[in-house]
């Protein structure tokens, strides 16, 4: 079965590619996390449509995104976490804290930017990153510590 990736898919592809999958994979998985569409020439044809209008938009806000890309670079954060007596946090650091976090300290971004592969568990040290595109992409320190 043919289907059209709606957003980029770990083992499988990129946001607008057209790939294979088993039917039962697509029925059962992909479609119903919005993940993909079923192929046809018309969804394709929209789906590119909607790629190159998101890439024009980049392009137009491509100096103020290379701004924030650098005041995200020299960035080091924490965040307080409540966390058992090892460093296994009781919840999880999402995208939405991150984001939360820059916007504390004056830098506004979407949260589909924060490149975070799974959520933050542990205490300590993780590097964040900040990809608006391949090209365009910084990291940052997010330190977890212990709440009293």
């Amino acid at each position: 079965m043919k289907v059209i990736l709606k957003e980029d898919v770990q083992n499988l592809g990129q946001q607008g590619d057209v790939v294979e999958v088993k039917s039962g994979y697509a029925r059962n998985y992909l479609m119903p996390q919005k993940l993909a569409i079923l192929f046809t020439k018309q969804q394709k044809k929209s789906i590119e449509e909607a790629q190159r209008v998101e890439e024009r938009k980049l392009e137009r806000e491509k100096d103020q995104l290379e701004s924030v890309l650098k005041q995200v670079e020299d960035l080091s954060l924490s965040l307080k976490m409540q966390s058992e007596e090892d460093s296994k946090l009781f919840g999880s650091v999402t995208k939405l804290d991150i984001v939360k976090l820059l916007e504390e300290n004056g830098i506004t971004i979407d949260k589909k930017y924060v490149d975070l592969s799974s959520p933050i568990k542990t205490l300590g040290e993780h590097k964040v990153n900040i990809m608006f595109t391949k090209e365009m992409s910084a990291s940052f320190t997010l330190t977890v510590e212990k709440e009293d």
